[in-house]
């Protein structure tokens, strides 16, 4: 069995190196909030990338509802550097399926786990996000939804 790549963590600890000689400030605080939530979860970031990315993505879905949530409320600004933090995590993060992608990702999961009602909508759900961890699972959820009708 190989060895899981740790590199993701030592790249974020680089970044914040960087940002802080470029007194990059909001890069830094970005990169600082990322580390500490690794952190929180294992105290000396010794993790596989797999495990890092879900925390990273975690942290990318609470700022897009955060932004969301700003939004609706009026406060553009507020908005907008939840924008800018938002750019620098998906630096992180791997490069996300298009709709077409995702839509082809589960009619094929759909054909292999032999889902034909809405009522093995999780089974499908499952198999999906354990190919594509980070896709998001709501579109997920409403793709299946459509297809499964």
């Amino acid at each position: 069995m190989s060895e899981p790549k740790k590199e993701l963590f030592a790249k974020i600890n680089d970044q914040m190196k960087t940002a802080l000689k470029a007194k990059d400030q909001v890069r830094l605080s970005v990169l600082r909030m990322v580390k500490s939530k690794i952190l929180y979860v294992n105290a000396r970031g010794d993790m596989a990338d797999e495990e890092i990315i879900k925390i990273i993505n975690k942290y990318g879905k609470d700022l897009k509802e955060s932004i969301t949530e700003f939004e609706k409320v009026g406060k553009g600004q507020e908005a907008a550097e939840h924008e800018k933090e938002l750019a620098i995590v998906k630096e992180f993060l791997p490069q996300e399926l298009s709709p077409e992608e995702i839509k082809n990702l589960v009619s094929q999961t759909i054909q292999e786990v032999g889902a034909s009602s809405i009522k093995e909508m999780g089974n499908v759900m499952k198999a999906v996000l354990a190919k594509q961890p980070s896709i998001d699972g709501k579109v997920v959820s409403q793709l299946v939804r459509e297809i499964l009708k």
